[in-house]
């Protein structure tokens, strides 16, 4: 399976709202060149706007340091240094205590500062043209939609539950990055900035993936198709996302026409 058939079995399987996106956080400026660019930005934006720009409207862009606007992502990818005073205060809304707050700063994942160049986001597929495997794959979704993708992660990877990694602000950049550097599945709500700049909008959930572990996902989720589709309803193996009556009710009995064409 490549890229361009992973991104189509994701949109498919699960009817994704958008484009599934693939992170490449670059540490050698040199290998800048060897990703596909589609469009530039002319101004400073967030991280999130980075995203949203590229699963609504399938844009690829490289994010270089400079031109990264959020405070928070500029620490989580070590574009900056921590500021006791100042990321403090920006968790003082939530925390409504000072020591906390800075603790919520201080414990978010993070890069080695200095060591991230720049950032490349594209849309899935696009890592086919690349001839690369990206660092993190970023899905925006609903619960229903989460449930099925880490039932696969789960299987794929032949473990029985996963964890989750929450702090106030960085839900997009922070939980990307906890998912990259413990190499597992991660599932995060929205933050100030994904609901405002990344458009996350209230029912829709981030969900990361390892660039290593996203293949053998949707193989595991392949498997689990069949000839119908990824449905866990009734016996499994129906088209997304399967018909939802209550379980045993004597009223829903249904019996196929079987000269109809279809």
């Amino acid at each position: 399976m490549n890229y361009k058939q992973g991104r189509e079995q994701l949109i498919w399987n699960v009817r994704l709202d958008f484009d599934p996106v693939g992170i490449k956080f670059l540490s050698d400026e040199s290998t800048i060149s060897n990703f596909p660019v589609t469009h530039r930005v002319k101004s400073r934006l967030a991280y999130c706007q980075f995203l949203a720009a590229v699963r609504q409207e399938r844009y690829a862009l490289f994010m270089e340091p400079k031109k990264c606007l959020c405070e928070n992502a500029r620490l989580v990818f070590g574009f900056r240094e921590l500021d006791r005073e100042a990321d403090t205060k920006r968790h003082l809304k939530y925390m409504m205590d000072e020591e906390t707050s800075f603790q919520a700063s201080k414990q978010k994942a993070k890069l080695a500062s200095g060591s991230c160049k720049g950032i490349y986001m594209a849309p899935l597929d696009f890592f086919d043209k690349a001839g690369s495997e990206p660092d993190l794959v970023y899905i925006v979704c609903v619960p229903y939609q989460a449930y099925h993708l880490l039932n696969d992660y789960m299987g794929s990877r032949k473990i029985p539950g996963l964890s989750f990694f929450h702090t106030p602000n960085s839900s997009v950049c922070g939980g990307g990055i906890f998912a990259y550097n413990n190499m597992t599945a991660n599932m995060t709500t929205m933050c100030a900035g994904s609901k405002t700049s990344g458009k996350t909008e209230m029912n829709y959930l981030n969900l990361f993936i390892p660039g290593k572990h996203i293949l053998p996902m949707l193989e595991q989720q392949t498997m689990r198709a069949g000839d119908g589709g990824i449905s866990l309803l009734g016996k499994g193996s129906r088209p997304w996302p399967g018909l939802d009556v209550c379980k045993a009710c004597p009223m829903f009995k249904f019996e196929k026409i079987e000269e109809y064409p279809g």
